[in-house]
This record gives structure tokens, C-alpha cells and sequence, in this order.
């Protein structure tokens, strides 16, 4: 039996592909309330509503919330957050291409 250690990039993969989705739900959450709080247009349930949903779906509530609900962030700060979670997509798939993510 041999082990083999894994390479520089599959390290890389492993790390990117645990802590990024950690920060992306720390910046969704944290552009969703911060909208949530400066919104006078949305009643105080509907407010509520989001902020629970937002905690109840960890990471569907923030992305239902940036996509569908007409946040009040400039289209450019929303689409960078946004990016991040295209960018997690991508390096999860080349990890699994790679074998550094299992």
C-alpha cells in the first residue's frame, strides 16, 4: 500500500473549496441585511420575513433575496457577490476534475 500526498494545486482546490463557501454566506448575509435595514419601501413583515429566510436557507434565502427581490445595492456590488458564487462552482469542478476534491 502506498500513500501519495497531494500536489500544490489539489491543496489549493481542498482549501478554496472549504473556506469559500463559508465567506460567500458570511458577504451574502451580511449585503442582505444591510439592504434589509436601509429598505423603506418593504412593510416590517416583509422584512422579517427575509431576514428569517435568510437564516432558515443558508444559502438559498441571500440568493433568493439578491436575484428575485429587488435589493437596493447597486447592480455592480450585487453581481461581484453574485460572482463569487460562479467562481465556487468553477473551482469545485476543477477540483473534482483535478481529484483534489472528493
Amino acid at each position: 500500500m502506498s500513500v501519495t500526498l497531494p500536489s500544490t494545486l489539489q491543496m489549493l482546490l481542498g482549501l478554496y473549496a472549504y473556506l469559500l463557501p463559508l465567506l460567500l454566506y458570511v458577504l451574502w448575509t451580511t449585503l442582505v441585511l444591510w439592504d434589509l435595514g436601509r429598505r423603506e419601501d418593504l412593510r416590517d413583515s416583509a422584512v422579517w420575513l427575509w431576514a428569517v429566510g435568510v437564516f432558515a436557507l443558508p444559502f438559498l434565502g441571500p440568493l433568493a433575496y439578491l436575484l428575485l427581490a429587488g435589493p437596493r445595492l447597486a447592480a455592480r456590488v450585487r453581481w461581484i457577490a453574485l460572482g463569487g458564487g460562479i467562481a465556487y462552482v468553477v473551482i469545485l469542478g476543477l477540483g473534482a476534475l483535478l481529484g483534489g476534491i472528493a
